[in-house]
């Protein structure tokens, strides 16, 4: 099942909370590069920010948009409400394959909003969560006591990203322990596609010092980890059907195993990793 220890899970949301309050206060009057070497020095810290996966003995850490938007939020980078995930197209998945990609997009959105301070639109972005977690017959983290947890804390910030942070939590909790193993896979891969597609839209033109490109060439052993849960369900037909979309992902990801020492990406790998995608996120989202 689903575990975080008490102080790992501790740890990760005090590193938010800390974060969110400090980039509300402490970025005032700091430049933008300024801003971009704080991120980049702190950017180890935020990956406390796991889900962690026990299967018979085997850890996976699998990653969390919560992490990448805060690495985003602290980084400067602008709110990108035009590039979200449209509410009203949540009833058009009638299969639990794009149910579960989609909630897993819709989720991470949420968490956008809450990490970047969009009250309403956090609100928004849970009940649409909330509607698709019905029809995936999902009953824990996005039932009406956290509407009502929402609903009482719409002007604080801390409280909506602890809340985020907590129905994605126990939503990924509920199907582990009910065996459904393919469901959260794929949740947590439209998680992860959603992560990364707003950090590339984060990104304001090709400066390869930018620490958000670093952060997005670093998800290429998040990847690995992703990939490596979800071969745990590659009997499921939708399953084998992501794995083989990630792998045209990992394959553009494999190509920085090759690069110099002295370089991470070039601009040529990001635009690939950068145009693959978007690409995926656009079938999952049409």
């Amino acid at each position: 099942m689903i575990k975080r220890s008490n102080f790992s899970y501790l740890l990760a949301f005090l590193i938010v909370v800390f974060i969110a309050i400090n980039s509300c206060q402490s970025n005032k009057g700091k430049s933008k590069v300024e801003a971009k070497v704080e991120a980049k020095v702190e950017s180890e810290a935020l990956y406390e920010n796991f889900i962690e996966v026990d299967n018979v003995g085997v850890n996976y850490k699998i990653p969390s948009p919560m992490e990448m938007f805060i690495f985003l939020e602290k980084a400067d980078a602008n709110f990108l409400m035009s590039k979200l995930h449209k509410v009203e197209r949540s009833e058009n998945y009638p299969s639990r394959k794009f149910q579960a990609l989609n909630f897993g997009i819709y989720a991470a959105d949420l968490a956008y909003c809450s990490v970047f301070g969009d009250f309403q639109q956090a609100l928004n972005y849970f009940n649409t969560a909330k509607n698709l977690a019905a029809s995936l017959g999902l009953h824990e983290g996005y039932g009406e006591s956290m509407a009502s947890r929402i609903n009482g804390n719409l002007n604080n910030i801390d409280s909506l990203m602890e809340i985020s942070a907590d129905s994605y939590h126990l939503a990924n909790q509920f199907l582990e322990d009910q065996g459904q193993g393919d469901i959260l896979g794929l949740i947590l891969v439209g998680g992860w596609i959603e992560g990364i597609y707003l950090a590339i839209e984060s990104i304001d033109g090709l400066d390869m010092e930018n620490p958000i490109i670093e952060r997005i060439a670093d998800q290429q052993v998040l990847l690995e980890n992703l990939l490596n849960y979800l071969n745990l369900n590659e009997n499921s037909n939708n399953i084998s059907e992501v794995i083989s979309e990630l792998g045209q992902i990992q394959e553009v990801f494999d190509e920085l195993y090759f690069n110099d020492e002295n370089t991470l990406i070039t601009k040529k790998q990001f635009v690939d990793i950068s145009n693959e995608i978007k690409l995926l996120r656009n079938t999952y989202i049409n």
